[in-house]
């Protein structure tokens, strides 16, 4: 008799959380929460991390009844950690602020940012070569919002320190410096269920670059799973991943994601990699 009151007591709670999230996939009125306002995209070396933002649905467009709910964040953390099977491993922290708006209105965007981390190879003559990188960057730029979409364009400065323990003459990547550098993202919310995310940055030290594409299907509030495609390099190596990632889980103003795939090196071959990512609003 007494597990039998248990387990009337486990489903009292349970039936009602999964109603609840029927009504949510199923597109019931009152139902959906308010698209989240970021989400974070995770680089590795000789990039900054550049999350995207979009203005949140109104809760109006799924029941006409509810006030709407919007976040105003006007400050932003994004923290990063990215590592493969090749010897590479990075951390990168940015702060973004929007000074004269909310991140999901349009305005003006100062972000600053730093990169940190190692990474190792193989030259033939000298055998395995470990190098550590420093990145610092400063850029302004301006953020187009909708309800659906938006789009940042930015520029400004980055600082580069990169060193190895032997000396590579190929290595044409070596050494440390300042440099100009722009960025541009975007976010795309087609549908409800639906999202396209991009990235792209170039700084004129070592010609270093950076892109990353992601679609995404909601299978739960907040939360994405999809593919993506990431693109890197400068004067010394290429690189191009491909993975799943998943973005979004959100815990009050932590938003966390994660994404894991394959690699194909010039410099170092093929492995794998893994990204793991963590913001934070203000």
């Amino acid at each position: 008799m007494r597990s039998g009151a248990v387990i009337l007591s486990v489903l009292s709670v349970v039936a009602p959380c999964a109603a609840e999230a029927a009504e949510w996939y199923t597109g019931a009125p009152d139902s959906q929460s308010p698209a989240p306002t970021a989400y974070i995209a995770a680089f590795p070396p000789q990039t900054d991390p550049v999350y995207t933002s979009y203005g949140p649905s109104k809760s109006a467009d799924y029941a006409p009844t509810r006030a709407p709910t919007r976040e105003k964040f006007g400050a932003a953390v994004d923290l990063a950690v990215t590592a493969d099977t090749k010897g590479s491993k990075f951390a990168t922290l940015i702060g973004t602020i929007a000074p004269f708006s909310g991140l999901d209105e349009s305005g003006i965007r100062l972000r600053l940012g730093g990169v940190v981390g190692q990474y190792s190879y193989t030259n033939t003559n000298l055998g395995k070569v470990t190098g550590t990188q420093t990145d610092g960057s400063f850029m302004i730029g301006y953020e187009w919002v909708t309800k659906r979409a938006s789009f940042g364009v930015y520029g400004g400065a980055n600082y580069d320190d990169n060193k190895i323990d032997k000396n590579d003459t190929a290595n044409t990547s070596v050494g440390k410096g300042t440099g100009l550098k722009i960025a541009v993202d975007f976010n795309y919310r087609p549908t409800d269920y639906t999202m396209f995310a991009g990235v792209a940055s170039f700084s004129s030290m070592h010609s270093s670059y950076y892109a990353r594409l992601k679609a995404g299907y909601a299978l739960a509030p907040d939360v994405y799973v999809g593919p993506e495609a990431i693109f890197m390099g400068d004067e010394f190596f290429r690189q191009w991943r491909i993975g799943l990632h998943l973005t979004g889980a959100k815990f009050s103003m932590l938003q966390l994601g994660a994404s894991a795939g394959v690699l194909v090196d010039k410099v170092r071959g093929s492995g794998l990699y893994g990204i793991l990512d963590a913001r934070i609003g203000f």
